[in-house]
């Protein structure tokens, strides 16, 4: 199957860069605070805004480290996810409302049809 040329031109350009910062995050974390970058699939200068945006509202609170034990995730399993925040709702692991976590681990078991997940959230 032939890759159409312009997709495949995109894919070859320079990436396009956004920075996002809240001052009040730099106030709190100094110089212990971490640059976070990601490169995406978004060509969009607003939608990486948003997506800076969303990412510094996440880690920019203290954060905790949880394992839990989940079904595997329909389609395939969790590692799909790994370093992307999701949305869990889970009553029995404290997450009722729905929680939005970072995926940092994923172990998929898939003859139990259970992953093992490490996510930070936040406090």
């Amino acid at each position: 199957m032939a890759v159409d040329a312009v997709f495949a031109q995109w894919l070859q350009d320079a990436a396009l860069w956004a920075l996002g910062q809240d001052a009040t995050a730099i106030d709190r974390w100094a110089e212990t605070a971490v640059l976070s970058e990601r490169i995406t699939g978004l060509a969009n200068r607003a939608d990486a805004l948003d997506e800076a945006a969303r990412q510094l509202a996440f880690f920019g609170m203290p954060i905790a480290e949880d394992e839990h034990v989940v079904a595997i995730a329909p389609g395939g399993g969790w590692k799909r996810y790994l370093g992307q925040v999701i949305t869990l709702i889970h009553p029995e692991l404290g997450y009722a409302g729905g929680a939005d976590v970072f995926l940092i681990g994923a172990e998929d078991d898939h003859a139990a049809g259970l992953s093992t997940l490490t996510v930070l959230r936040r406090l």
